[in-house]
């Protein structure tokens, strides 16, 4: 695995949005492969926030 890579849960993406106002919150689940070519299930995310004043 790289080092420069994070993994983290649909929570844990939650979690790093506490101060903000989620617009959009998409998670889109598909397969596909690895940089490497290997199949793999994933989670991506595309989220929309606002910054809470």
């Amino acid at each position: 695995m790289n080092e420069n890579m994070i993994f983290l849960s649909k929570n844990q993406v939650l979690d790093l949005f506490n101060k903000f106002e989620i617009v959009k919150f998409e998670e889109i689940e598909e397969d596909g492969k690895t940089g490497l070519g290997k199949l793999k299930h994933w989670h991506t995310y595309e989220i929309i926030a606002k910054k809470i004043k």
